[in-house]
């Protein structure tokens, strides 16, 4: 499928020259995640579940606020109209922007957490045998993205309430009337990547009690 996809990109030229790079690392990085779920090594597994999983979060958060307000979406996020040069895509269509900037600014934090997760998970441990597998994992992946876009999203609402009702220049160069829908897609951002650190400490907390409660268990048995 994303193969599929980055062929479509390439033959249809879409994709904004000096952000080529940007943009094909990312589905790079998507690709190999999605081949790595299919791995039969398990610390590849859990590091391709997790770049999938935000990968995913990523799309469907941006879904959202490309739809508050296109303009946000500028590499460096600063206002330059609806001009295409600072965009990842020639594109001012909020789905395809949606799924570059899902992928691109998702991949390589999630692809930090998946090695974090999978050496917790995974990693040999004085006098623990017990390892956590990918599909152990997954179930928790799945609740912490669907939380953290729960919470970005009211975020953004309420944020973006505010500054409807009492509306002032925030940001530089961006039209007043732009400025509501920029403070929300601005607080979704930070709110999810703030939610996506939390919540990898504590799925990578998580882990490594069941792994020691486990071996007391064991020496208890």
């Amino acid at each position: 499928m994303l193969s599929y996809i980055s062929n479509i990109l390439l033959s249809i030229d879409i994709v904004t020259p000096k952000y080529k790079p940007l943009v094909y690392t990312a589905l790079g990085a998507t690709t190999l995640a999605t081949g790595a779920v299919f791995s039969s090594w398990e610390s590849i597994k859990i590091i391709g579940l997790t770049i999938l999983t935000g990968c995913a979060y990523g799309i469907a958060n941006d879904m959202i606020a490309c739809r508050d307000c296109i303009e946000y979406f500028t590499v460096g996020h600063f206002y330059d109209g609806l001009n295409l040069a600072s965009r990842p895509v020639q594109s001012l269509n909020p789905s395809l922007n949606a799924i570059a900037w899902g992928m691109l600014a998702t991949w390589p934090v999630c692809a930090l957490a998946g090695v974090i997760l999978s050496t917790i998970a995974r990693a040999p441990l004085p006098g623990i045998t017990l390892k956590i597998k990918a599909k152990q994992i997954a179930p928790y992946l799945a609740i912490a993205a669907v939380l953290t876009l729960t919470i970005a999203h009211i975020g953004s609402r309420q944020a973006q309430k505010i500054m409807q009702e009492n509306p002032f220049a925030k940001y530089h160069d961006v039209p007043l009337d732009l400025q509501a829908g920029w403070e929300a897609c601005n607080i979704r951002n930070l709110t999810g990547y703030k939610a996506l650190a939390l919540d990898s400490m504590v799925l990578a907390i998580g882990i490594l009690a069941v792994r020691i409660l486990k071996r007391r268990d064991m020496e208890s048995s």
